[in-house]
């Protein structure tokens, strides 16, 4: 081969070789798109609602800018009615469970500005939880980048005061939060026994928080090969995998992972390691 080719040959290898090289996130995204699964129509179902006695009726003492509210905005009205609208138990199918279901939940990462700085590393539950509430509140889409950071470390705040911390709590510990920070009054931890449990859920139109030792996910966009305590949201399901948000990485919306994978890295935070029972936190919407 003449020199004058070789050198054609070559000169070409490493232009293709630098383009691709500094083309390659994109070239990536591209390939990823192209052979992400197809997934069901996301939706908005609202829980349905049945009548429960009760003797306590818990209203907003004064609005609250965005939603949020605090449990010291509660107060006691007297005269409560007998009964008030109740959400569906998120266990109970009265028929059959559908084939597939996708809500549709509106996305963010935990670093929303690309931030990954504490405290936005260790704010996972912290933005599944921004996550579902925003879906209760009817917010689609990709989630403002300014007002979650805001809320992230609003609610960092709130943890330190009430809980003591705010890396890697436990479902205990999220009930605790969740339901004085956002004002909810039934945070509710299920055991995952297997596939069917959560699925049961997420039918019903509760988005799943799940807990999980974020290296068993075993997602190739984890750094280092994923976080020892991780949370994501569920919120959906078809033909054997489950729709989730991951907030652990800008490719997490609709990200899929089988059941298996799901199954296998569920557990608790029990205050070493996620090594405790398999559990989801489902936080239960104010009914109206």
């Amino acid at each position: 081969m003449k020199r004058p080719l070789l050198f054609a040959i070559t000169a070409g290898v490493i232009i293709l070789g630098g383009f691709v090289y500094a083309f390659r996130t994109p070239i990536r995204d591209w390939w990823d798109l192209q052979n992400a699964p197809v997934l069901p129509i996301a939706i908005h179902k609202v829980p349905q609602q049945s009548n429960s006695d009760t003797t306590l009726n818990l209203q907003d003492a004064s609005p609250v800018e965005g939603g949020m509210a605090t449990s010291q905005n509660f107060v006691l009205v007297s005269n409560p009615p007998k009964s008030k609208p109740a959400p569906l138990d998120p266990m109970e199918i009265k028929q059959g469970l559908p084939d597939e279901i996708n809500l549709d939940v509106p996305f963010t990462t935990q670093a929303p500005t690309q931030n990954w700085d504490m405290p936005f590393q260790e704010a996972c539950e912290e933005v599944s939880a921004i996550m579902v509430d925003a879906y209760y509140r009817g917010q689609t889409g990709i989630l403002s980048k300014t007002e979650v950071e805001k809320s992230i470390k609003d609610i960092v705040e709130y943890e330190i005061k009430t809980v003591g911390h705010y890396e890697d709590t436990s479902s205990s510990e999220m009930k605790q939060w969740i339901t004085g920070y956002f004002g909810y009054e039934d945070v509710r931890a299920i055991p995952i026994r297997n596939a069917e449990d959560i699925q049961r859920v997420v039918a019903n139109g509760y988005p799943a928080l799940i807990l999980v030792d974020g290296k068993k996910l075993a997602n190739p966009n984890f750094r280092n090969g994923g976080p020892l305590y991780h949370v994501l949201v569920v919120k959906g399901y078809s033909k054997g995998r489950f729709i989730t948000n991951d907030p652990g990485t800008r490719k997490g919306k609709d990200y899929t992972y089988t059941f298996d994978q799901i199954l296998n890295a569920a557990h608790d935070w029990t205050g070493k390691k996620a090594d405790g029972p398999a559990v989801m936190v489902i936080v239960m919407p104010k009914m109206k």
